[in-house]
């Protein structure tokens, strides 16, 4: 239930982002100090948040048919993900 509700908050605001250019939303964005191209930042923003959400409400299922493992898997995907995004990220700019 918890990751469901979760999983939801990730895709709305992914949506947000990236379909309705709503930046705000996103942690230490500032625009007018941010130079990058904002229509390649919201729509990067967003599929990762949608992504995010994705493998979250994945993440019971596993638990219950695979075991402990999948959080394991899930928190190395998250970390890795994160880590690639941020690289991306700040080549843009």
């Amino acid at each position: 239930m918890t990751c469901s509700i979760v999983s939801l908050l990730f895709f709305l605001f992914g949506y947000l982002i990236w379909k309705k250019k709503m930046l705000f939303l996103i942690a230490g964005y500032d625009e007018e100090t941010f130079v990058g191209d904002k229509e390649k930042l919201a729509k990067m923003t967003g599929i990762f948040s949608i992504f995010i959400g994705v493998i979250t409400f994945v993440l019971p299922f596993g638990l219950e048919t695979i075991g402990s493992i999948s959080g394991i898997v899930y928190t190395v995907i998250i970390l890795i993900s994160t880590i690639i995004f941020v690289i991306k990220i700040n080549m843009k700019n």
